[in-house]
C-alpha cells in the first residue's frame, strides 16, 4: 500500500459511522424540538440551537461519547429568570430538564453547573 491508501484507511478508521450520526443527529433534534415547544410555540428540529465542541466543528472521531449544544433562550426567559432571586440558574436548569424529560423520561439527566446533562445508555452524554 502506497502514504496515501495508508493515510485514507487510517481516516477512515477514524470516521463516525453513518448509524452513529444519525443517531447523534436524532437526538440533538428531539432535544431541540422539545425545548422550542416549550419556549417557542415551535417544533423544529434545528432552529435556536447550535452543535458545538468537536461533533459541531466537524473534528469528532468514532467513539465520541460527549456532545455538546447551545440553545438560545429568548430574551424573555432570561428577562424572567433574572428577576426570580435566589437560585434562578439552578430554576431555570430545572425547567429545561423538565421540558427535555417529556421527550426523554427514560434518560437520566441532571444539572451539573451551567448545564443539563443527558447519559444515554449507550454511553453518549449530550450537555
Amino acid at each position: 500500500m502506497s502514504i496515501a491508501e495508508d493515510f485514507k484507511t487510517f481516516v477512515g478508521n477514524l470516521k463516525i459511522t453513518e448509524v452513529r450520526a444519525t443517531t447523534i443527529s436524532d437526538r440533538y433534534g428531539k432535544i431541540t424540538k422539545a425545548l422550542n415547544k416549550k419556549y417557542r410555540n415551535t417544533e423544529s428540529t434545528t432552529d435556536n440551537s447550535l452543535q458545538v465542541g468537536s461533533y459541531g466543528r466537524s473534528t469528532a472521531i468514532k467513539g465520541i461519547s460527549d456532545l455538546d449544544m447551545i440553545y438560545e433562550m429568548p430574551v424573555s426567559e432570561w428577562d424572567r429568570f433574572k428577576t426570580e432571586g435566589v437560585g434562578k440558574q439552578s430554576a431555570l436548569l430545572q425547567e429545561v430538564k423538565n421540558a427535555i424529560d417529556k421527550s426523554y423520561s427514560r434518560t437520566k439527566k441532571h444539572g451539573d453547573g451551567q448545564v443539563v446533562v443527558l447519559k444515554f445508555s449507550d454511553g453518549q452524554e449530550i450537555e
